[in-house]
């Protein structure tokens, strides 16, 4: 009795395979250059471009939603951005959008020991709306961290 050829599901399971391990290397990859400070730079010379590419691409603010028969309620936790800094747009229809930049130090002091945290950089976050949200109509409040943004449906 002669062996079924399994030729073809051997050639897609190595495919696969090696797939898999580019994007876990890819991932892990990117990940260890952080650690190691190895990113590369947009501009070598430019550290502040460096770090602002670095924080961008690792922060994006966390929104919860919550939707009900009259509304949907969008909660952006930014801790540490000025209300200044943040801005909402719903020039896309059917989306809105959440955007700012973030430049803050903090400073952790305990006897001789003192930590400082930076956190540099844009931010951005694009959320979906039903066809029923009335946008003209949204209110925007600030409470703590926390942007809460209430688009009534139509």
């Amino acid at each position: 009795m002669q062996a079924p050829d399994n030729t073809g599901h051997d050639d897609a399971l190595e495919k696969a395979g090696s797939d898999m391990g580019s994007l876990f290397d890819g991932f892990f990859g990117s990940i260890e250059s952080l650690r190691q400070n190895t990113v590369p730079s947009p501009d070598k010379g430019d550290v502040n471009a460096t770090i602002a590419s670095i924080s961008s691409d690792l922060w994006t603010p966390r929104v919860d939603r919550l939707e009900d028969d009259s509304a949907i309620t969008l909660t952006a936790h930014l801790p540490n951005v000025p209300a200044s800094q943040i801005h909402i747009s719903v020039d896309t229809p059917g989306r809105i959008k959440i955007f700012g930049e973030c430049n803050n130090q903090v400073v952790y002091e305990r006897g001789a020991d003192r930590v400082t945290e930076r956190q540099l950089g844009q931010f951005e976050k694009d959320i979906p709306l039903p066809p029923s949200a009335c946008v003209e109509q949204m209110t925007t409040a600030f409470h703590g961290p926390n942007v809460v943004i209430r688009i009534p449906k139509c």
